[in-house]
């Protein structure tokens, strides 16, 4: 049996990972282009979810990629699911009182 924190290459890879403009100066704007999943960086750069065929496609366009760590593709865990009566039932909780247009 291999080592558990070995990365399996049969599987998807994911990486987090930031954007920055590089030498080409690229507005990152366009990173959105890609239809990446994608938040601000505090470090004014763009932080993403990337595959390793995301990365290919940044790097083409001129962009920097900076690679923070391995996100592994995994099954959601149990504890963290919930069925739609309950969604319904805490987003009612924190929207309670917030006037609303009925229609």
């Amino acid at each position: 049996m291999g080592d558990p924190n070995m990365v399996d290459r049969g599987r998807g890879l994911r990486f987090e990972a930031t954007v920055h403009p590089g030498d080409m100066d690229v507005p990152l704007g366009r990173v959105a282009d890609l239809d990446i999943d994608r938040v601000p960086d505090p470090q004014h750069g763009v932080r993403v979810l990337v595959t390793t065929s995301d990365i290919v496609a940044l790097l083409e366009r001129g962009y920097e990629v900076r690679l923070h760590r391995i996100a592994r593709v995994e099954p959601l865990s149990p504890d963290l699911r919930v069925d739609d009566d309950a969604a319904v039932s805490w987003l009612e909780e924190r929207v309670q009182g917030i006037p609303r247009e009925e229609g």
